[in-house]
């Protein structure tokens, strides 16, 4: 998800048009206008916490500007913008489709500003909360400091942009690790100072991701706990997901050992979180084979394969021919064992008897059929 520096970055790239006229507009939003920005001109851009608002002005005939409308733009989990180039296909892409503009204006010289993702509409008027804003000087910290001590994890409390606007995932993981607070940490549990002490960890990380945020790898090197498997001081680290039953479970790393709860112990404070957390950590190889495998295996596997009168197994089509045998059937996909008996190494024969083609092969008995003929392949193996 963008995060605060990251928005006023693409803002500031969004400025460079401003004064422009649109010439052509294209993309697949259906909550904007698009044909009534056709010869718009970009008046002003501002940036509140993660959401870009752009003003376009309507120019009459005259030359004078009218009043125009605003454009609400939310980076939401994976929104961006980009000015004369379009994005390519991405290394994550599970579809390799090259993906759509939500919002593309085209201006003179070939020049275009170009949005992905995230969600767009029209609004009266840009966000007037400036206190809240991380970025800004008029942030209230102590207003932030109250919603620090709320009665739920901390951790939840960072996320919400009502309190905290433009803060996101990786700034909530460094700033937990640099105040020394668990995730999980009950709020209304926390002292004034050390409620003051997280408030002050997120300020200044911002200010540091602001002074690198041209250099995004170099940044990077700033992070202490998220996405690391040990931190600075060697201690083995935990992750898993958190969030509120309504809302969005983020990734979350933390250091049990510099973080520990204080007054409080995890299985008192969220036994349903944790016990779902331990779940996952314990099948979750199991739920990924579930997940690969087909819904008619899964339900055979659970019902048992059906069988005729005569006691045999069906095919898929529930008829079998005549002569077929379950290891014939066209339908029947080969088990695991059959797999994983190929990679075994194969064992030396005792005997010349045993020894066929390099391998030692088990002659099963033949089947007698009804007509008194031997079943099987005219060598009369099966």
């Amino acid at each position: 998800m963008p995060e605060g520096p990251s928005v006023l970055q693409w803002g500031e790239v969004a400025r460079q048009f401003t004064g422009r006229e649109i010439n052509r507009v294209e993309g697949n939003t259906k909550t904007v206008h698009k044909e009534e920005l056709v010869g718009c001109r970009l008046s002003d851009v501002k940036v509140y916490g993660k959401e870009l608002f752009l003003q376009f002005v309507q120019i009459s005939p005259e030359g004078d500007s009218e009043q125009g409308t605003w454009i609400r733009y939310h980076f939401l989990m994976w929104g961006s913008l980009r000015a004369n180039e379009y994005k390519g296909v991405s290394r994550q892409s599970k579809t390799g489709k090259v993906p759509v503009p939500r919002l593309v204006l085209h201006f003179a010289k070939e020049e275009f500003l170009a949005f992905y993702g995230g969600s767009m509409y029209e609004v009266d008027s840009p966000a007037c909360d400036r206190g809240t804003d991380i970025l800004t000087a008029s942030f209230e910290t102590e207003k932030a400091a109250d919603a620090i001590q709320r009665a739920q994890p901390v951790c939840y409390t960072l996320l919400d942009q009502s309190c905290f606007s433009g803060l996101g995932n990786i700034i909530k993981n460094e700033v937990l690790y640099a105040a020394k607070v668990h995730p999980l940490q009950p709020g209304n549990l926390l002292s004034r100072q050390r409620a003051l002490g997280v408030v002050e960890q997120a300020l200044a990380f911002s200010a540091t991701w602001m002074e690198h945020k041209d250099e995004h790898k170099k940044f990077k090197e700033h992070w202490k706990i998220y996405s690391k498997k040990e931190c600075p001081l060697g201690h083995k680290t935990c992750r898993d997901w958190f969030g509120p039953d309504d809302g969005l479970q983020r990734v979350t790393t933390w250091c049990p050992t510099c973080q520990p709860l204080e007054g409080v112990t995890e299985e008192k404070v969220y036994p349903k979180q944790l016990g779902n957390a331990r779940k996952r950590n314990r099948s979750g190889q199991k739920k990924g084979r579930q997940l690969r495998r087909s819904p008619s295996t899964v339900n055979q596997k659970a019902t048992g394969p059906e069988k005729d009168v005569s006691g045999n197994k069906k095919s898929a089509t529930g008829k079998r021919k005549r002569g077929m045998t379950a290891e014939s059937d066209p339908n029947k996909k080969p088990s695991q064992k059959r797999k994983n008996s190929a990679k075994r190494p194969v064992k030396e024969p005792d005997s010349d008897d045993d020894f066929c083609i390099g391998k030692k092969v088990n002659v099963p008995p033949r089947k007698q059929s009804k007509r008194g003929k031997t079943c099987g392949s005219k060598n009369g193996l099966n």
